[in-house]
């Protein structure tokens, strides 16, 4: 009989989940194949985007007729693999394999659109066909748990891991970053209004901030110290991470697990990261005046911190030095894949 493989559903090039897989192996025991098909370009018009969402639901097919094929299937692409439990419930097949889902989240969609995401939702993580459920966070755990009234044991809770982009030579310094520069960047679950707040205060008009972000759209009057670049995307990102004095991240709904990949990439660069708490970020990866800072989402508070560490330049290097300490001890793809292994 030939023997059943494990395997990892991804949507990105093979090299970017290595090093995970390696760890995945490491600590398994068990050789792991990635199946990748990548389905991440659909971003733009309307039939750009139904296109795409007419992929989730190909390749995962894929997948359901040559099941019997595998032991393990592990989802990096977290829809590839809850699409795939979706086809074993609706036809209501023999459960043949153990299916975990990495960096699982869900976050409630308004409209009649949001109901039926719901219902579907309920109808795949609420069956047997899905064994586990990849969070970074014990609170987000806790509260996915009690949403959906599935129990606890369901969820493998371990921090995130990136791979490690950190090059000396990224001496390009754009021009919004010179002197002064604070970064701020992101797309999903982002209180950008709150922050564009803090640097209207007079104490902190003589540093300035730069948001990159192609989807905020500011409801509050931005100052002249602020700058929004919507053009910036993915690599292009890296020099100005290089080149800041330090990051912000201003969670919208700490409850939520995003962010951790934009955070990631601050700690591998070496930077001080000011991070608004309560949120799954502060919880699982930054230790307060340690490898970072973390700051009650208050006004006042948030700029007197700011002020703080932009007079110390010595404080913002030591806490820097230590927050790339912890990504290559804790955080990269690799030990990821080794926390997975070792908990799945």
């Amino acid at each position: 009989m030939r023997q059943k493989k494990n395997v990892i559903l991804a949507d990105c090039e093979e090299e970017e989940i290595k090093t995970l897989v390696e760890g995945l192996e490491e600590t398994s025991q068990e050789k792991v194949e990635i199946l990748s098909y990548i389905n991440n370009k659909g971003q733009g018009s309307a039939v750009k985007r139904l296109n795409r969402y007419m992929k989730l639901f190909t390749f995962p097919f894929s997948v359901f007729i040559h099941r019997k094929q595998y032991d393990v299937i592990y989802g990096w692409q977290q829809f590839y693999t809850l699409i795939y439990a979706f086809y074993c419930r609706l036809f209501n097949v023999k459960k043949t394999n153990k299916v975990i889902v990495l960096n699982f989240t869900y976050k409630d969609k308004s409209g009649v659109v949001g109901k039926l995401y719901r219902r579907f939702m309920e109808f795949i993580i609420c069956s047997k066909y899905i064994d586990r459920l990849h969070v970074p966070s014990k609170d987000y755990a806790a509260l996915t748990a009690k949403d959906f009234g599935i129990s606890l044991d369901k969820f493998l809770v371990t921090t995130f891991g990136i791979p490690d982009y950190y090059q000396s030579e990224y001496t390009e310094v754009p021009v919004n970053t010179v002197g002064g520069g604070i970064l701020s960047l992101g797309r999903s679950n982002r209180d950008f209004d709150f922050l564009v707040s803090v640097f209207a205060k007079e104490e902190l008009r003589k540093y300035k901030l730069t948001i990159i972000s192609d989807i905020y759209k500011p409801s509050v009057n931005v100052p002249e110290n602020v700058t929004i670049l919507s053009n910036v995307i993915g690599d292009a990102t890296h020099p100005y991470i290089n080149n800041c004095d330090m990051m912000i991240m201003p969670i919208a709904d700490g409850r939520i697990c995003s962010g951790d990949t934009v955070l990631l990439m601050g700690m591998q660069f070496k930077k001080t990261i000011l991070l608004t708490k309560p949120s799954t970020l502060a919880e699982m990866y930054i230790e307060d005046g340690k490898n970072g800072f973390t700051e009650e989402k208050d006004i006042d508070a948030f700029a007197k911190k700011i002020t703080y560490l932009m007079e110390n330049p010595d404080v913002r290097k030591e806490i820097g030095e230590a927050a790339r300490e912890s990504y290559l001890e804790k955080f990269t793809r690799y030990r990821l894949g080794q926390q997975i292994g070792r908990m799945s």
